[in-house]
């Protein structure tokens, strides 16, 4: 009997641990966050949320409804087979939703730091409604021909039993639609992110760069040493976050990228059951390393927003507390805390 391949047995194990502790880590970060009371503007706060429920929605779709099922469930339940489509057309949703609303904090933060009249209209919590609603509408509507692309494919396991896979259509380059509709799909949630992400993350970190330069000059004192800016202790604050955020959508979603163009161009086209073939391992790995940014994104929120912090920490105390029932389970009330727009 030959053993199930070692990608297939990570997958196994890899999903349910993703599933017991990034959905929780999910729904923590958006309860936090959405509570308001970490010093920062509304509209800050709405694309955090935003990218947390995309994150959430990506993991419950990626572990729960697809690869658990797939895994776990007997044969003889098999979902129906729109279950495959409809699946991805949501996981590809979410995957235009989480890049486009990074695109589209950077260009904020951008317009706040550089463009001193447009952030006036723009960078509002009303705007940032807008947009966010924009773009989950958006990534909806232009993830619809995946619901197409995708079927449910049973294929046999090397011990003889059957095994079920969400596949790409085989003959999805005799369709000519959905044929183009694939190779424009690398341009439009690789190229163009990466490029408007370079380029704003670029002029927002040279721009505060020279601002803070000029402001330290004309604040200095005749000692030398530098008075304190609260300004500038703000812009850096904000741009903490700002880095932290790049690198870890560059972290788990650049290697996919640059795995799909590589699995674009690869001649002949890659057997996708070839379970050993190692465009089908790293693009397997590259799959587990998003739906790790759905707990990883709390750990950066923890160590980049103090506050974020000393909220996650009230809460464990209190479940603490709660667990083993302490007389004064009540927490005291936050503080109130000034609300900056950088």
């Amino acid at each position: 009997m030959l053993e199930e391949p070692w990608i297939r047995t990570m997958q196994r194990l890899f999903y349910p641990i993703m599933s017991a502790f990034g959905m929780p880590a999910s729904i923590i970060t958006i309860t936090i966050l959405w509570k308001g009371n970490l010093g920062m503007s509304k509209s800050i706060i709405y694309y955090l949320v935003a990218l947390a429920v995309a994150n959430f929605l990506l993991i419950l779709v990626v572990t729960v409804f697809r690869d658990i099922f797939y895994f776990y469930v007997d044969v003889t339940l098999w979902w129906p087979e729109p279950s495959c489509s409809i699946s991805n057309w949501i996981y590809f949703t979410c995957v235009y939703a989480l890049i486009w609303l990074t695109v589209a904090f950077t260009f904020d933060r951008y317009v706040i730091v550089c463009c001193m009249k447009l952030k006036l209209w723009y960078c509002t919590a009303r705007t940032a409604q807008i947009v966010i609603i924009a773009i989950y509408v958006a990534a909806f509507v232009v993830a619809m021909p995946t619901y197409w692309m995708y079927v449910p494919v049973r294929t046999t396991q090397p011990d003889g039993s059957l095994f079920h896979i969400c596949s790409l259509h085989r003959n999805l380059s005799m369709i000519p639609f959905l044929s183009a509709y694939d190779h424009i799909q690398t341009t439009l949630w690789i190229v163009v992110p990466l490029v408007s992400l370079v380029l704003t993350n670029g002029l927002t970190f040279w721009h505060i760069t020279v601002t803070t330069r000029v402001r330290q000059g004309l604040k200095s004192v005749p000692s030398g040493k530098e008075s304190e800016d609260p300004e500038v202790a703000r812009r850096k604050k904000s741009m903490s976050l700002l880095v932290m955020i790049t690198i870890s959508f560059l972290g788990h979603w650049l290697p996919k990228m640059v795995i799909k163009v590589v699995e674009r161009l690869t001649y002949p086209p890659v057997n996708r059951y070839d379970f050993y073939h190692v465009v089908n391992v790293v693009r397997m790995l590259c799959n587990m390393l998003i739906v790790l940014s759905s707990f990883s994104n709390m750990c950066i929120y923890s160590l980049t927003i103090s506050k974020f912090r000393g909220e996650l920490f009230r809460g464990a105390k209190y479940m603490i507390r709660l667990i083993f029932r302490h007389p004064s389970s009540s927490l005291p009330p936050p503080k109130q805390v000034k609300v900056f727009s950088i």
